[in-house]
């Protein structure tokens, strides 16, 4: 899954005017967004993406509602009472964030004064299909993974990434480096060793048949905290059925070799015969 980063958000001086903090935050709140820019993470999910306490993610969130461009705010928040004191909190991050996904659209920013940092617009908007997060190397797809051994977490994603491109066409952007190759470690490769290369291959090929569903249409590492399992039977038969083939065909090289040492042993004895 990815979002579209407008160039603008920078020429523009949003980010500028925005801060690292509230930058930060908007993507991650952007990683959870839909078509419409909504979406509802929990702040321990925000915490976690961004790495920071939860009340540290609370006070960068208040920082974001707060920030606005000619009167009009970049991110709004509704809560929602659920009843015995649970609210919910749904966010909706509006095309002046120069964020979209999907068929989304931005507006453009177009302020004038200058003390504030944003340009007056003149800027053209550059459409980009820049994935969200890419502040590492570990981030870009590395296309010689043919013969990739997937023995470490490393080896892992990028193999995920490779097969998940050749699937549907487009990079698969890590956003949590840390927490997604520990997850490769703890519920592929530790407990299933060299079943892990296999186990990915089916994942993503069977995904929209076993596993897709409308909020997660696509498939991610974080399925295989709880797809793992269900997968390894599917390897062990397509082992099966590759080992059964492959003594089916030696049995037939076998028998094949057999039918011409005999046909060149009777071939032999008839020319003793003639001569």
């Amino acid at each position: 899954m990815y979002v579209r980063v407008y160039t603008s958000m920078f020429t523009s001086g949003l980010v500028a005017k925005m801060g690292a903090n509230r930058f930060t935050t908007l993507m991650a709140l952007a990683s959870y967004m839909d078509e419409k820019g909504e979406c509802y993470p929990t702040q321990i999910q925000l915490a976690e993406a961004v790495g920071v306490h939860k009340n540290t993610i609370n006070k960068y969130i208040n920082e974001l509602l707060e920030f606005e461009i000619d009167g009009k705010p970049v991110v709004t928040r509704t809560k929602v009472n659920r009843g015995q004191g649970n609210i919910s909190s749904y966010y909706k991050i509006h095309p002046l964030s120069q964020i979209a996904k999907f068929n989304g659209s931005i507006e453009a920013v177009n302020h004038k004064n200058d003390d504030e940092a944003i340009t007056n617009g003149s800027d053209q908007v550059v459409t980009t299909e820049c994935d969200v997060i890419r502040s590492t190397n570990n981030n870009q797809l590395n296309n010689n993974t043919s013969d990739l051994k997937v023995t470490n977490s490393n080896n892992a994603i990028k193999y995920f990434q490779r097969v998940y491109k050749e699937k549907y066409g487009i990079d698969y952007v890590v956003s949590n480096y840390g927490r997604e190759g520990k997850l490769m470690k703890d519920k592929l490769i530790t407990p299933y060793g060299d079943m892990a290369k296999e186990i990915i291959d089916i994942a993503i090929d069977l995904y929209e048949e076993m596993f897709m569903n409308p909020r997660y249409p696509r498939p991610s590492i974080a399925m295989f905290s709880w797809a793992a399992n269900q997968i390894v039977p599917l390897v062990e038969e397509d082992r099966k059925a590759k080992e059964l083939f492959q003594q089916a065909k030696q049995a037939e090289e076998e028998a094949e070799e057999a039918m011409l040492a005999k046909l060149s042993k009777l071939n032999g004895g008839n020319d003793d015969g003639i001569n």
